[in-house]
C-alpha cells in the first residue's frame, strides 16, 4: 500500500459519508446538509455564462476580481459599520473551507495547536490536521453550549497558537455573546493566539440575538483576527466555490501568499456571477431570516414531541437534538432512519471527539420546503413510535 502522510492518515473520513449512497438510492428525504433553497439570481447565472463565452474563462488576479473584492467590501462596510479595505484586507477563496485552511496554514506551524469548541462543525478538525496542526478541544458546556473561560484557559498549551470558532456555531446554533468573547478576547490577548472565525451564517440570527465579529464589534480582537465569510448562504451559490478571508493587511499578505499556492484563485467566471450578482438584499435577507425562524420552531417543536432533548438555536441553519432518551447509538439511529423511514439525518458522531461522545446526538436541517419537513419529522416520529432502538451496552 502506499504510504500516507501522517496528516493524512489522522483525517478520518466524514461519519454522514456512509449514509449518503443508501439515502441518494432510496430517495430519502435530505435533512442532514445545509443546502439552501433556490438558487443564485438569474442576473448572477447569465453574467457567469457571458463571461465563460465572452473569454473570462482565464486566470484572475489570485487575490479575487477587483470588483468582486470592492463590493463585499462596501457590503461589510454598510453592515459591520467599520471601513472595510478592498485592496489590503479582503482575498476571495475558494469558498470558505478553502479560506479555513489558508488561514490556519497562515497563522500555525506543524506541532501547532489549535482551540476547537466541542461539538464542532465536522470539516473544522480535519483541515486543522491537513494545516499540520493539532485541533485541542474545548468543550461547549452541555446543553446550553457556553463557551467558558475557565475551558478555554485549561485548554491552553505552550503550543497554542490559534483558535478555531464559527459563530453562529454549527451544529448547536449558539450565537456567542459579548461575556464569552471578552474572555475569548483576554485568553487570546495572554497567549498571543490567533483568532480565525468561521461566520457563514452570520445573516441568520433569530429571536433578536446579536451576531458578534471582530470587524465590527471586537475591536480588540480585529488586529489578531480572519474573519472567513461565504457566498454560499446569502446568495444560494453553495455549488460555486466562493468565500473570503477578511484580515488585517500583515496577515492578508500571509493569507495571499499560501492561497496563491492552494488554489492559485477563485473560478474567474463564477467570480464575474458574483459581481453582477450585486449586494444582498437586507429584505431579502430579512425574509429569508424570518422564514428559517419559522423552520426553526417548527423542527423543534416536532422533535420534542418525539421525546428529543431541543435547544432552540439562536442562528444558524441546524436544530442539534438529544436522543440519548430515545436511542443508546445516534448512528445506529441514523442508519436506520435512512433504510426504515426514508428520512437522512446526521448522526452526532461527526461533531465530537472521540466520536463515541457524540452517540446520544443528531443534527436535522431546517432550510428545507415547510412540507418536505413535515413528511420527514412525521416520518421520523412514526419510526421512533414503532422501532425504539436500545441503549448500548
Amino acid at each position: 500500500m502506499t504510504r500516507l502522510s501522517r496528516r493524512t492518515a489522522r483525517v478520518t473520513p466524514m461519519a454522514l459519508a456512509a449514509l449518503l449512497p443508501a439515502a441518494r438510492a432510496g430517495g430519502a428525504i435530505d435533512l442532514a446538509l445545509g443546502i439552501p433553497q433556490g438558487g443564485p439570481a438569474e442576473a448572477a447565472v447569465e453574467a457567469a455564462v457571458a463571461a465563460l463565452r465572452s473569454g473570462g474563462n482565464q486566470y484572475a488576479d489570485p487575490a479575487g476580481l477587483p470588483e468582486l473584492r470592492r463590493a463585499l467590501a462596501a457590503e461589510l462596510t454598510a453592515v459591520r459599520g467599520v471601513p472595510v479595505d478592498a485592496e489590503y484586507e479582503i482575498t476571495i477563496s475558494a469558498g470558505a473551507t478553502e479560506g479555513v485552511l489558508v488561514a490556519l496554514i497562515a497563522a500555525t506551524d506543524p506541532g501547532d495547536e489549535v482551540l476547537v469548541p466541542q461539538p464542532f462543525f465536522e470539516n473544522h478538525p480535519g483541515v486543522v490536521e491537513l494545516a499540520g496542526a493539532v485541533p485541542r478541544f474545548v468543550p461547549l458546556t452541555d446543553g446550553v453550549w457556553r463557551l467558558e473561560a475557565a475551558a478555554l484557559e485549561a485548554a491552553v498549551t505552550p503550543r497554542t497558537r490559534a483558535v478555531l470558532l464559527n459563530n453562529p456555531h454549527n451544529p448547536t446554533g449558539r450565537v456567542f455573546d459579548r461575556a464569552e468573547f471578552d474572555a475569548l478576547t483576554v485568553v487570546c490577548e495572554r497567549h498571543d493566539l490567533t483568532l480565525i472565525t468561521d461566520e457563514v451564517y452570520d445573516r441568520f440570527v433569530y429571536d433578536g440575538h446579536q451576531h458578534l465579529s471582530p470587524v465590527g464589534d471586537l475591536t480588540a480582537l480585529r488586529h489578531r483576527s480572519v474573519v472567513v465569510g461565504s457566498l454560499s448562504k446569502t446568495r444560494a451559490m453553495s455549488g460555486w466555490r466562493l468565500g473570503y478571508c477578511l484580515a488585517p493587511p500583515d496577515l492578508t499578505s500571509a493569507l495571499r501568499r499560501v492561497h496563491e499556492r492552494t488554489t492559485l484563485g477563485a473560478p474567474h467566471p463564477l467570480q464575474r456571477g458574483a459581481v453582477a450578482f450585486g449586494p444582498t438584499d437586507e429584505a431579502s435577507v430579512a425574509t429569508a431570516r424570518a422564514l428559517f425562524q419559522d423552520r426553526r420552531d417548527l423542527v423543534c417543536e416536532a422533535l420534542r414531541r418525539t421525546g428529543c432533548t431541543v435547544r432552540a438555536p439562536q442562528g444558524g441553519w441546524f436544530v442539534l437534538a438529544g436522543t440519548a432518551a430515545l436511542a443508546g447509538d445516534s448512528g445506529e439511529l441514523a442508519r436506520r432512519l435512512v433504510e426504515d423511514a426514508g428520512v437522512l439525518v446526521a448522526p452526532g458522531a461527526s461533531f465530537f471527539a472521540p466520536p463515541e461522545a457524540g452517540h446520544g446526538w443528531v443534527r436535522i436541517a431546517l432550510v428545507r420546503d415547510r412540507a418536505e419537513l413535515r413528511t420527514g419529522l412525521d416520518r421520523i416520529a412514526v419510526h421512533l413510535t414503532r422501532t425504539p432502538i436500545p441503549p448500548r451496552s
